[in-house]
């Protein structure tokens, strides 16, 4: 169960949960990045929940719709005349969150600011230590500890034993031990979707991820048991913990009800446990849901008749981590996962009636020349629909993170960690060799007829796309073409020749 000191508080307090907006080097790729996706973060909506059972004023500032104007954001917060502040940020919206918590302590000096969030769970102590406008860090679940902390606060108790905090002591930053992970999810409450201006139809997820409106997300569970080098299991860990079905079936009925067509399950691993899969199939096939879904899988973990009752069940696409298309680098990152398996999981999707969208990413520890070439014959046949190319990332939390610069350059400038950027350098390539390589993955991999066809009907049967798709194209070729890119004679001939030639070291 979920229990604090003191459950009850004064109508009084008020708490405003934010979510900064996200920073880019790039603007025009900003610009492209933020037109994408507007969706608000559950583990925002789940604390607002929890604050509302507690008996808090609570306010929502989705910033990341707003763009940049921080003085603006910061002056909404201020107008709701807050007790408390809590920022949610990762490592790219980090330095805004203490750019909006330092404007915010200048124009209303008594508001309390909290930061939850991957990035402060990692790093509390140098989080705070850089940000000195951040009063508290909350590491690891927040529905605990945050809530611990306002209630130590309130009656002016001790706070050097609250679970999971950050906290500073004559000019020291502490860090407590981590609260234990909530086993019974089922105990927290419905997220507050009621606090979001016009949910569920001002939001939208990326482009191609869903085939119809309106669009909700939803997270059924915590952890994942493997242990990729890239992956941060800072906050959630690694053990797996999942909501029963009777809650999420309550979910999707509720979602159902405010009119949601199609749900994303947006858990690290929604088929970390196929019994669960099967189960929750079975129990939205019996409640005849109008709803179709999509979720987020690891290459090991179906087999085709669960992809027949998942597909029976409404579900409509599923990404897998990719990640590499040289089996040496995926074994070196530790993904579990051999690729004849990884192609046998994508062929069985297909046949089920399920489209698959790939994640991959380059860039990582110890690539080179001979891997950057395997991925690109890897794509030139993989069995996917969709492929989502991102620049390998040395998050603080992962595996990787610790030693990163045994294997290369790393410049660690958290606004421009976004994995669109190459801020890390594998040793014997160079940013400009990834930069070439990343562009012609991409036009690899959608140059491909089947996979225009498979676009093409996407858009046939959901004409929004096409505005969408409009919009972010111009935005991306501007950058791209800005920048120089996709001019392979950039290139030493030793480069340009491996571009094609996959056996080529």
């Amino acid at each position: 169960m979920l229990t604090v000191s003191e459950r009850d508080v004064s109508a009084t307090k008020t708490l405003v949960l934010c979510e900064p907006p996200y920073v880019f080097w790039d603007r025009s790729m900003d610009r492209l990045r933020q037109g994408e996706e507007t969706i608000p973060g559950m583990g925002v909506l789940i604390l607002a929940a929890v604050a509302r059972q507690r008996g808090y004023r609570v306010h929502l500032i989705d910033a990341k719709e707003q763009g940049t104007p921080l003085d603006e954001v910061s002056r909404q917060i201020v107008a709701l005349r807050p007790d408390y502040l809590g920022l949610s940020a990762t490592t790219i919206s980090v330095t805004n969150a203490a750019r909006i918590a330092d404007r915010v302590k200048q124009l209303a000096p008594g508001v309390t600011t909290i930061l939850g969030g991957s990035h402060v769970s990692a790093i509390p102590e140098r989080t705070l230590d850089a940000f000195p406008s951040i009063d508290f860090g909350v590491v690891g679940e927040g529905e605990v500890s945050l809530f611990e902390l306002l209630a130590r606060l309130e009656s002016g108790r001790a706070i050097d034993d609250v679970p999971g905090l950050a906290y500073r002591r004559d000019g020291q930053v502490h860090s407590n031990l981590r609260a234990p992970y909530i086993d019974d999810l089922d105990a927290l409450p419905m997220p507050a979707w009621d606090l979001l201006p016009d949910f569920p139809h001002r939001f939208q997820p990326s482009l191609f991820s869903y085939p119809r409106t309106p669009v909700a997300t939803l997270i059924t569970s915590r952890g994942c048991p493997f242990s990729c080098s890239f992956c941060d299991r800072s906050t959630s860990g690694k053990r797996g913990r999942m909501h029963g079905v009777e809650y999420v079936i309550g979910l999707c009925r509720h979602l159902v009800g405010l009119g949601v067509r199609h749900i994303i399950f947006v858990d690290d691993l929604f088929t970390v446990r196929k019994q669960r899969v099967v189960e929750l199939c079975q129990a939205l096939l019996d409640h005849r849901l109008d709803l179709t879904w999509s979720c987020n899988s690891h290459p090991n973990l179906l087999d085709l008749d669960t992809l027949k009752l998942m597909r029976r069940a409404g579900c409509w696409q599923i990404a897998y981590g990719i990640e590499s298309g040289s089996q040496r680098v995926l074994d070196m990152v530790k993904r579990e996962v051999s690729i004849p398996k990884m192609r046998e999981t994508l062929r069985m999707t297909q046949a089920a009636g399920i489209r698959s969208k790939g994640y991959l990413m380059i860039g990582h520890p110890t690539e080179g020349l001979d891997s950057l070439a395997e991925d690109v014959a890897f794509l030139k046949e993989v069995e996917l629909d969709l492929c989502q190319i991102t620049k390998f990332t040395p998050y603080p939390g992962t595996p990787a993170y610790p030693t990163i610069r045994d294997h290369g350059t790393f410049d660690e400038d958290w606004e421009r960690m976004n994995a669109m950027n190459f801020m890390f350098v594998p040793r014997g390539l160079s940013e400009d060799v990834l930069e070439t390589y990343f562009d012609h993955l991409y036009s690899t991999f959608y140059s491909r007829p089947d996979v225009l066809w498979g676009l093409a009907r996407l858009l046939m049967q959901e004409p929004r796309y096409i505005k969408r798709l409009a919009a972010s194209a111009v935005v991306y070729l501007r950058s791209k073409f800005a920048a120089g890119r996709y001019l392979v004679g950039r290139l030493p001939q030793r480069y340009r020749v491996a571009l094609d030639a996959p056996t080529q070291q």
